[in-house]
Protein backbone atom coordinates (compact mmCIF):
# COMPACT_ATOMS: atom_id res chain seq x y z
CA UNK A 1 0.00 0.00 0.00
CA UNK A 2 2.80 2.38 0.91
CA UNK A 3 4.53 1.48 -2.34
CA UNK A 4 1.35 2.31 -4.27
CA UNK A 5 1.11 5.66 -2.54
CA UNK A 6 4.73 6.38 -3.35
CA UNK A 7 4.13 5.66 -7.05
CA UNK A 8 1.13 8.00 -7.04
CA UNK A 9 3.22 10.75 -5.44
CA UNK A 10 5.98 10.26 -8.01
CA UNK A 11 3.47 10.46 -10.89
CA UNK A 12 1.85 13.55 -9.37
CA UNK A 13 5.24 15.19 -8.97
CA UNK A 14 6.18 14.46 -12.58
CA UNK A 15 2.86 15.86 -13.78
CA UNK A 16 3.46 19.05 -11.85
CA UNK A 17 6.92 19.37 -13.40
CA UNK A 18 5.45 18.94 -16.88
CA UNK A 19 2.81 21.60 -16.20
CA UNK A 20 5.45 23.97 -14.87
CA UNK A 21 7.58 23.42 -17.96
CA UNK A 22 4.60 24.14 -20.19
CA UNK A 23 3.95 27.34 -18.27
CA UNK A 24 7.53 28.44 -18.81
CA UNK A 25 7.22 27.71 -22.52
CA UNK A 26 4.23 30.06 -22.78
CA UNK A 27 6.49 32.89 -21.64
CA UNK A 28 9.69 31.84 -23.34
CA UNK A 29 8.38 31.43 -26.87
CA UNK A 30 4.97 30.18 -27.97
CA UNK A 31 1.98 31.47 -29.88
CA UNK A 32 0.10 34.64 -29.01
CA UNK A 33 -2.95 36.42 -30.36
CA UNK A 34 -2.68 40.16 -29.74
CA UNK A 35 -4.66 43.17 -30.89
CA UNK A 36 -3.59 46.72 -31.69
CA UNK A 37 -6.05 49.62 -31.51
CA UNK A 38 -5.03 52.25 -34.07
CA UNK A 39 -7.20 54.70 -36.02
CA UNK A 40 -9.14 54.69 -39.29
CA UNK A 41 -7.75 52.70 -42.20
CA UNK A 42 -6.72 55.89 -44.03
CA UNK A 43 -4.27 56.91 -41.29
CA UNK A 44 -0.55 56.29 -41.26
CA UNK A 45 -0.80 54.59 -37.85
CA UNK A 46 -3.16 51.94 -39.19
CA UNK A 47 -1.00 51.34 -42.27
CA UNK A 48 2.36 50.90 -40.56
CA UNK A 49 0.84 48.89 -37.70
CA UNK A 50 -0.55 46.52 -40.33
CA UNK A 51 3.00 46.28 -41.66
CA UNK A 52 4.19 45.46 -38.14
CA UNK A 53 1.60 42.67 -37.97
CA UNK A 54 3.04 41.16 -41.17
CA UNK A 55 6.59 41.41 -39.81
CA UNK A 56 5.63 39.66 -36.56
CA UNK A 57 3.73 36.90 -38.35
CA UNK A 58 6.45 36.21 -40.92
CA UNK A 59 9.48 36.35 -38.63
CA UNK A 60 10.72 32.77 -38.98
CA UNK A 61 13.74 33.38 -36.75
CA UNK A 62 11.68 34.48 -33.76
CA UNK A 63 10.78 32.11 -30.93
CA UNK A 64 7.41 33.87 -30.75
CA UNK A 65 4.51 33.25 -33.11
CA UNK A 66 2.47 36.44 -32.82
CA UNK A 67 -0.79 37.03 -34.66
CA UNK A 68 -1.50 40.77 -34.33
CA UNK A 69 -5.02 41.90 -35.22
CA UNK A 70 -5.04 45.57 -36.27
CA UNK A 71 -8.20 47.39 -35.17
CA UNK A 72 -9.25 50.58 -37.05
CA UNK A 73 -10.23 52.40 -33.85
CA UNK A 74 -10.30 54.27 -31.47
CA UNK A 75 -7.59 56.91 -32.08
CA UNK A 76 -5.17 58.82 -29.92
CA UNK A 77 -7.76 59.59 -27.23
CA UNK A 78 -9.98 56.51 -26.96
CA UNK A 79 -7.21 53.90 -27.17
CA UNK A 80 -6.07 54.64 -23.61
CA UNK A 81 -9.31 53.19 -22.25
CA UNK A 82 -9.09 50.13 -24.51
CA UNK A 83 -5.58 49.30 -23.31
CA UNK A 84 -6.37 50.13 -19.67
CA UNK A 85 -9.38 47.77 -19.72
CA UNK A 86 -7.65 44.98 -21.63
CA UNK A 87 -9.78 45.38 -24.75
CA UNK A 88 -6.60 45.89 -26.81
CA UNK A 89 -3.03 44.78 -26.11
CA UNK A 90 -1.36 47.68 -27.93
CA UNK A 91 -2.71 51.15 -28.55
CA UNK A 92 -1.67 54.02 -30.77
CA UNK A 93 -1.49 57.23 -28.74
CA UNK A 94 0.40 60.53 -28.85
CA UNK A 95 3.05 61.60 -26.39
CA UNK A 96 0.94 64.34 -24.80
CA UNK A 97 -2.34 62.37 -24.85
CA UNK A 98 -0.60 59.44 -23.13
CA UNK A 99 0.38 61.87 -20.39
CA UNK A 100 -3.15 63.26 -20.20
CA UNK A 101 -4.59 59.75 -19.87
CA UNK A 102 -2.09 58.57 -17.27
CA UNK A 103 -2.73 61.64 -15.12
CA UNK A 104 -6.43 62.13 -15.87
CA UNK A 105 -6.09 65.65 -17.28
CA UNK A 106 -7.16 67.72 -20.34
CA UNK A 107 -9.17 65.17 -22.36
CA UNK A 108 -9.70 62.70 -19.49
CA UNK A 109 -11.87 62.87 -16.40
CA UNK A 110 -10.17 59.88 -14.77
CA UNK A 111 -6.66 58.49 -14.57
CA UNK A 112 -5.49 55.46 -16.56
CA UNK A 113 -2.70 54.27 -14.25
CA UNK A 114 -2.02 50.93 -15.96
CA UNK A 115 -0.90 52.24 -19.36
CA UNK A 116 2.83 51.97 -20.10
CA UNK A 117 5.08 53.23 -22.87
CA UNK A 118 6.23 50.68 -25.46
CA UNK A 119 7.64 52.73 -28.37
CA UNK A 120 7.89 56.52 -28.53
CA UNK A 121 8.24 59.02 -31.35
CA UNK A 122 7.22 56.89 -34.31
CA UNK A 123 6.09 59.78 -36.46
CA UNK A 124 5.59 63.49 -35.96
CA UNK A 125 2.29 65.35 -36.16
CA UNK A 126 1.46 69.04 -35.95
CA UNK A 127 -1.53 71.18 -35.05
CA UNK A 128 -2.66 72.06 -38.56
CA UNK A 129 -4.68 75.23 -39.10
CA UNK A 130 -6.09 75.00 -42.64
CA UNK A 131 -7.94 78.00 -44.07
CA UNK A 132 -9.49 78.95 -47.37
CA UNK A 133 -7.17 81.52 -48.93
CA UNK A 134 -10.16 83.39 -50.40
CA UNK A 135 -11.69 83.66 -46.92
CA UNK A 136 -8.44 85.03 -45.46
CA UNK A 137 -7.98 87.59 -48.22
CA UNK A 138 -11.63 88.69 -48.20
CA UNK A 139 -11.48 89.41 -44.45
CA UNK A 140 -7.87 90.64 -44.32
CA UNK A 141 -6.93 87.85 -41.88
CA UNK A 142 -3.26 87.14 -41.12
CA UNK A 143 -3.75 85.35 -37.80
CA UNK A 144 -6.45 83.54 -35.87
CA UNK A 145 -6.19 86.51 -33.52
CA UNK A 146 -7.79 88.65 -36.23
CA UNK A 147 -10.89 86.44 -36.13
CA UNK A 148 -11.14 86.88 -32.36
CA UNK A 149 -10.38 90.61 -32.32
CA UNK A 150 -12.74 91.49 -35.17
CA UNK A 151 -15.42 88.88 -34.40
CA UNK A 152 -15.34 87.58 -37.96
CA UNK A 153 -17.96 85.01 -38.96
CA UNK A 154 -16.21 81.78 -39.93
CA UNK A 155 -17.53 78.43 -41.11
CA UNK A 156 -15.45 76.02 -39.03
CA UNK A 157 -15.37 72.34 -39.99
CA UNK A 158 -14.04 70.03 -37.27
CA UNK A 159 -13.55 66.31 -36.80
CA UNK A 160 -15.88 64.38 -34.53
CA UNK A 161 -15.82 65.18 -30.77
CA UNK A 162 -13.56 62.87 -28.78
CA UNK A 163 -10.88 62.64 -31.48
CA UNK A 164 -7.47 64.23 -31.02
CA UNK A 165 -8.14 66.38 -34.09
CA UNK A 166 -11.20 67.84 -32.36
CA UNK A 167 -9.22 68.44 -29.17
CA UNK A 168 -6.63 70.27 -31.25
CA UNK A 169 -9.47 72.44 -32.57
CA UNK A 170 -10.87 73.19 -29.13
CA UNK A 171 -7.45 73.89 -27.60
CA UNK A 172 -6.33 76.14 -30.46
CA UNK A 173 -9.46 78.25 -30.17
CA UNK A 174 -8.88 78.44 -26.41
CA UNK A 175 -5.28 79.59 -26.91
CA UNK A 176 -6.60 82.53 -28.96
CA UNK A 177 -9.34 83.33 -26.45
CA UNK A 178 -12.15 81.74 -28.45
CA UNK A 179 -14.64 78.90 -28.06
CA UNK A 180 -17.26 77.11 -30.14
CA UNK A 181 -19.94 79.30 -28.61
CA UNK A 182 -18.03 82.43 -29.61
CA UNK A 183 -17.70 81.22 -33.21
CA UNK A 184 -21.49 81.02 -33.35
CA UNK A 185 -21.86 84.38 -31.59
CA UNK A 186 -19.71 85.92 -34.35
CA UNK A 187 -22.30 84.69 -36.86
CA UNK A 188 -20.26 81.69 -37.95
CA UNK A 189 -21.01 77.96 -37.82
CA UNK A 190 -19.41 74.72 -36.63
CA UNK A 191 -19.87 71.33 -38.22
CA UNK A 192 -18.42 68.19 -36.65
CA UNK A 193 -17.97 65.65 -39.39
CA UNK A 194 -15.73 63.22 -41.26
CA UNK A 195 -12.69 63.91 -43.41
CA UNK A 196 -14.50 63.23 -46.68
CA UNK A 197 -17.19 65.80 -45.83
CA UNK A 198 -14.52 68.32 -44.82
CA UNK A 199 -12.72 67.76 -48.12
CA UNK A 200 -15.92 68.31 -50.11
CA UNK A 201 -16.79 71.41 -48.08
CA UNK A 202 -13.48 73.07 -48.97
CA UNK A 203 -13.79 72.11 -52.61
CA UNK A 204 -17.35 73.51 -52.74
CA UNK A 205 -16.32 76.75 -51.03
CA UNK A 206 -18.39 76.09 -47.90
CA UNK A 207 -15.52 75.60 -45.42
CA UNK A 208 -13.46 78.54 -44.21
CA UNK A 209 -11.37 76.90 -41.49
CA UNK A 210 -10.31 73.43 -40.30
CA UNK A 211 -8.01 72.65 -37.33
CA UNK A 212 -6.62 69.13 -37.14
CA UNK A 213 -3.81 66.68 -36.44
CA UNK A 214 -1.58 67.25 -39.47
CA UNK A 215 1.05 64.85 -40.72
CA UNK A 216 3.47 65.34 -43.58
CA UNK A 217 1.79 64.59 -46.88
CA UNK A 218 -1.61 64.18 -45.18
CA UNK A 219 -3.85 62.52 -47.78
CA UNK A 220 -6.98 64.64 -47.23
CA UNK A 221 -5.11 67.97 -47.19
CA UNK A 222 -3.09 66.91 -50.24
CA UNK A 223 -6.30 66.29 -52.16
CA UNK A 224 -7.90 69.55 -50.96
CA UNK A 225 -4.81 71.53 -52.00
CA UNK A 226 -4.97 70.21 -55.57
CA UNK A 227 -8.56 71.44 -55.98
CA UNK A 228 -8.72 74.54 -53.76
CA UNK A 229 -6.41 77.37 -52.77
CA UNK A 230 -5.74 76.84 -49.08
CA UNK A 231 -3.29 78.35 -46.58
CA UNK A 232 -1.56 76.63 -43.66
CA UNK A 233 -1.59 79.24 -40.92
CA UNK A 234 1.04 79.87 -38.26
CA UNK A 235 0.40 79.64 -34.55
CA UNK A 236 2.55 82.54 -33.41
CA UNK A 237 5.29 82.05 -30.83
CA UNK A 238 3.39 83.97 -28.17
CA UNK A 239 0.79 81.19 -28.07
CA UNK A 240 3.22 78.26 -27.94
CA UNK A 241 3.56 78.30 -24.16
CA UNK A 242 -0.13 77.42 -23.93
CA UNK A 243 0.59 74.20 -25.82
CA UNK A 244 3.95 73.28 -24.31
CA UNK A 245 2.38 73.56 -20.84
CA UNK A 246 0.11 70.62 -21.74
CA UNK A 247 2.72 68.47 -23.46
CA UNK A 248 3.05 69.63 -27.07
CA UNK A 249 6.48 70.32 -28.54
CA UNK A 250 7.65 73.66 -29.88
CA UNK A 251 10.64 74.66 -31.94
CA UNK A 252 10.14 72.44 -34.98
CA UNK A 253 8.38 73.75 -38.07
CA UNK A 254 6.14 72.06 -40.58
CA UNK A 255 8.29 71.86 -43.72
CA UNK A 256 7.59 73.59 -47.00
CA UNK A 257 6.56 71.64 -50.07
CA UNK A 258 4.28 69.07 -48.43
CA UNK A 259 1.17 70.28 -50.28
CA UNK A 260 0.32 71.98 -53.53
CA UNK A 261 1.44 75.66 -53.56
CA UNK A 262 2.79 75.36 -50.00
CA UNK A 263 6.23 76.88 -50.58
CA UNK A 264 6.65 78.12 -47.00
CA UNK A 265 7.40 76.68 -43.57
CA UNK A 266 4.69 76.83 -40.92
CA UNK A 267 5.30 77.62 -37.26
CA UNK A 268 3.00 75.23 -35.35
CA UNK A 269 3.30 73.00 -32.24
CA UNK A 270 4.06 69.33 -32.83
CA UNK A 271 3.67 65.96 -31.10
CA UNK A 272 4.58 62.30 -31.64
CA UNK A 273 2.78 59.00 -32.16
CA UNK A 274 3.46 56.34 -29.52
CA UNK A 275 2.56 52.74 -28.80
CA UNK A 276 1.26 51.98 -25.33
CA UNK A 277 0.53 48.64 -23.61
CA UNK A 278 -0.92 47.54 -20.30
CA UNK A 279 1.41 47.11 -17.32
CA UNK A 280 0.24 43.47 -17.10
CA UNK A 281 1.77 42.52 -20.45
CA UNK A 282 4.46 39.88 -20.01
CA UNK A 283 7.93 41.44 -19.88
CA UNK A 284 9.34 39.18 -22.58
CA UNK A 285 6.52 39.98 -25.00
CA UNK A 286 6.91 43.72 -24.40
CA UNK A 287 10.66 43.35 -24.94
CA UNK A 288 10.07 41.46 -28.19
CA UNK A 289 7.54 44.00 -29.50
CA UNK A 290 9.79 46.98 -28.73
CA UNK A 291 12.74 45.20 -30.33
CA UNK A 292 10.75 44.30 -33.45
CA UNK A 293 9.55 47.87 -34.05
CA UNK A 294 13.00 49.34 -33.46
CA UNK A 295 14.75 46.88 -35.76
CA UNK A 296 12.22 47.16 -38.60
CA UNK A 297 11.94 50.90 -39.16
CA UNK A 298 12.77 50.63 -42.86
CA UNK A 299 10.23 47.88 -43.52
CA UNK A 300 7.50 49.81 -41.72
CA UNK A 301 8.47 53.02 -43.55
CA UNK A 302 8.01 51.22 -46.87
CA UNK A 303 4.34 50.81 -45.96
CA UNK A 304 3.98 54.49 -45.03
CA UNK A 305 6.57 57.26 -45.30
CA UNK A 306 5.46 58.69 -41.93
CA UNK A 307 7.71 56.13 -40.23
CA UNK A 308 10.74 57.90 -41.71
CA UNK A 309 10.36 60.29 -38.75
CA UNK A 310 11.11 57.48 -36.31
CA UNK A 311 14.45 57.65 -34.47
CA UNK A 312 15.00 54.25 -32.79
CA UNK A 313 17.81 55.66 -30.65
CA UNK A 314 15.23 57.92 -28.94
CA UNK A 315 12.32 55.45 -28.73
CA UNK A 316 12.68 55.07 -24.97
CA UNK A 317 13.06 58.77 -24.17
CA UNK A 318 10.61 60.08 -21.58
CA UNK A 319 9.35 62.99 -23.68
CA UNK A 320 8.78 60.76 -26.71
CA UNK A 321 6.56 58.54 -24.52
CA UNK A 322 4.66 61.34 -22.84
CA UNK A 323 6.62 61.08 -19.59
CA UNK A 324 4.68 58.00 -18.50
CA UNK A 325 6.47 54.89 -17.17
CA UNK A 326 7.93 52.56 -19.75
CA UNK A 327 6.86 48.94 -19.63
CA UNK A 328 9.71 47.07 -17.83
CA UNK A 329 10.19 44.74 -20.80
CA UNK A 330 10.53 47.65 -23.22
CA UNK A 331 12.74 49.53 -20.79
CA UNK A 332 15.10 46.55 -20.59
CA UNK A 333 15.51 46.59 -24.36
CA UNK A 334 16.10 50.37 -24.49
CA UNK A 335 18.68 50.17 -21.75
CA UNK A 336 20.54 47.54 -23.74
CA UNK A 337 20.73 49.78 -26.84
CA UNK A 338 21.16 53.07 -24.98
CA UNK A 339 17.80 54.51 -26.06
CA UNK A 340 16.73 55.88 -22.67
CA UNK A 341 17.42 59.32 -21.23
Amino acid sequence: MNSYKNVKLIILGLAMLVLAACGDESVDGGSYELSAATNSQQTSAYVYTAALADILQNDEESEYDIDLEVLPYSGGIGNAELVQNGEADIGIMFNMSSNWAYNGIVAYEEEYPDIRGLVGGMNEYFIGVIASTDFLEKNNINSLKDIADNEIAVNLYANEPGTLAEYNTKLTLEAYGMSYDMIEEFGGSIEFTSNDVIQTAFQDGNADLHIMALGRGHQVISEISTMTDITLMDIEDEYHDFFTDIGYDSGTKFPAGEFNNQDYEVNIPSFYVTYIVNADMDDEIAYHLAKTVNENKEAMAQSHAAMNDFVPEQAGYSARNGNIPLHPGAEEFYEEIGAVD
